[in-house]
């Protein structure tokens, strides 16, 4: 069967808004494809819930995760797993419980559900590896900046340049989107705006978002066609 995409996201530097992102894209492909799933992937990243503001949403996180071999059902998975915009999400709540081979057995149940987005940390680990294993499309995103790019040049040694893109955070004229993606090897998919939307009481609410973060969440989409990986279902 034709499976949905896995697209990950990570940052090139600290407070580059990679997780702001990746709510963006899961959003967007929840709008859709009806449901989504985005997976929280960051063990130092505080949890996805809070950013969104359903940390008190009923449902598992990371540590609630029991798995025991078998093919895990995607609908039985979405029903347990807290709502947020028609996005099912698995937030980290305990670094500890984070584990790569769970990691895959969730995206392979997921991703016969929805499109998936993967919000990761940006040094190397066990599971970034296998979550980048997984990934039909990475997105890196880096600010238009001297620093940040330089931290980026780093991080995308660790990435598979055919399956990675790059969004700018904002733009310099000392710096342009292009002269970035030359210096990092990357394609760009386009420029992401500041975005008041993720700051606000109550978290992140997509509809309040400018219109640029839409439309670089919709490039990485339509990059990022489904792929026949032979899943039963």
């Amino acid at each position: 069967m034709t499976a949905h995409p896995r697209i990950g996201v990570l940052a090139g530097c600290g407070g580059a808004g990679a997780s702001v992102f990746a709510a963006v894209l899961a959003w967007c492909a929840a709008s859709e494809a009806g449901r989504a799933f985005l997976i929280d992937c960051d063990p130092v990243g505080g949890g996805i819930d809070v950013l969104l503001g359903c940390e008190r949403a009923v449902g598992s996180r990371w540590s609630q995760v029991r798995l025991r071999g078998g093919s895990l059902d995607p609908d039985v998975l979405r029903d347990c797993l807290p709502s947020w915009h028609q996005v099912s999400v698995l937030a980290v709540d305990d670094p500890g419980a984070l584990d790569p081979v769970a990691l895959g057995q969730l995206t392979d149940a997921a991703v016969r559900g929805g499109p998936v987005v993967l919000d990761l940390a940006r040094w190397p680990s066990p599971l970034r590896a296998a979550a980048l294993d997984c990934c039909d499309l990475t997105v890196l995103v880096t600010p238009a900046e001297v620093r940040a790019v330089t931290a980026s040049a780093a991080v995308v040694q660790g990435l598979d340049p055919a399956r990675t893109v790059l969004a700018i955070r904002g733009s310099a004229p000392s710096l342009p989107a292009d002269r970035i993606g030359a210096l990092l090897g990357v394609p760009v998919l386009g420029e992401l705006p500041y975005d008041r939307a993720s700051r606000q009481p109550g978290g992140l609410d997509p509809r309040r978002l400018r219109r640029g973060s839409r439309q670089i969440a919709q490039a990485a989409l339509e990059r990022c066609a489904p792929v026949d990986r032979g899943v039963a279902a």
